[in-house]
């Protein structure tokens, strides 16, 4: 069996093309629901509109950035018929996601529409025009937004066929000799009273500051620092590998939600006190 791996795709556009925007995020999650189970890769799509919360303490993109540009793995960029508003540094927001992630050497996807609104800015469409002449790099065009599906949906897995697919470890396997998976006997203990309860389904909810409150059911478990949180994500994503938990979708803030499954309840419903092993 393979480990599961988590990654962050970032969607950025101008606010022209938001509703192309949507359908990247439904493509990225109709992937998901064919191909994460096969993969052991899931994908978190992300977009400023669903992803950010209002805050004053800095400029706008400057928050953008921190809070998404600065974690995705990858980014898809899509342009209509703007380039978008300039911000301190870069003549755009959008351009501003695309360069920054070009410097920390991350995927990015560029997607420009072949038909224009020229009811749109002269401006806008002067700098859009001057930017993509001078974009060096491979981008893709698209004609509506059912070609740009058809095209993304196709551009998305070899991206992931070629970029993220060799990431992913097989370090977990049912054969001999391979690593095993282990679990504390707190986490052992989580698992019992989740199994003993009425509710199957795993929830978190993140709060400003990276702290993060963990449903297991019924069993409440407040994550106070980014490492306690990465520590309860690693038991997440060991649960998810080992086959405990299945993934089902996303909430609203495009995190992944699971749920117990009969094997699950199987193996922990029985458990022992004492550190288990899953080979």
């Amino acid at each position: 069996m393979k480990i599961g791996h988590i990654f962050n795709i970032m969607v950025g556009s101008p606010g022209d093309v938001t509703h192309i925007a949507k359908r990247a995020i439904e493509c990225i999650n109709n992937w998901n629901i064919l191909n994460s189970y096969d993969k052991s890769i899931a994908l978190v799509p992300h977009h400023w509109t669903s992803s950010s919360y209002p805050s004053l303490r800095k400029p706008a993109q400057a928050h953008i950035d921190d809070i998404l540009v600065e974690r995705s793995d990858a980014l898809v960029a899509i342009f209509g018929s703007r380039l978008g508003t300039p911000t301190n540094n870069y003549i755009s927001g959008t351009v501003e996601e695309i360069e920054k992630h070009r410097a920390a050497e991350k995927p990015v996807m560029v997607f420009f529409s072949e038909t224009l609104d020229f009811s749109q800015d002269v401006e806008q469409l002067k700098n859009l025009q001057e930017y993509r002449n001078q974009l060096s790099g491979l981008y893709e065009t698209y004609n509506g937004i059912d070609d740009f599906e058809k095209k993304f949906s196709a551009k998305l897995h070899l991206q992931i066929q070629n970029e993220f697919q060799p990431l992913v470890s097989e370090s977990v396997s049912n054969s001999k000799g391979q690593e095993t998976i282990s679990f504390s006997e707190e986490e052992v203990s989580i698992m019992k009273h989740w199994c003993d309860g009425k509710v199957n389904q795993l929830s978190q909810i993140y709060f400003m500051g990276g702290t993060c409150l963990f449903r297991f059911g019924t069993v409440g478990i407040n994550a106070e620092s980014p490492k306690e949180v990465a520590q309860l994500e690693d038991f997440i994503n060991r649960l998810y590998s080992c086959g405990f938990i299945d993934l089902i979708g996303y909430d609203k803030h495009s995190h992944p939600k699971y749920k117990l499954n009969l094997k699950a309840y199987n193996t922990f419903s029985e458990a022992h006190s004492d550190n288990m092993n899953q080979k």
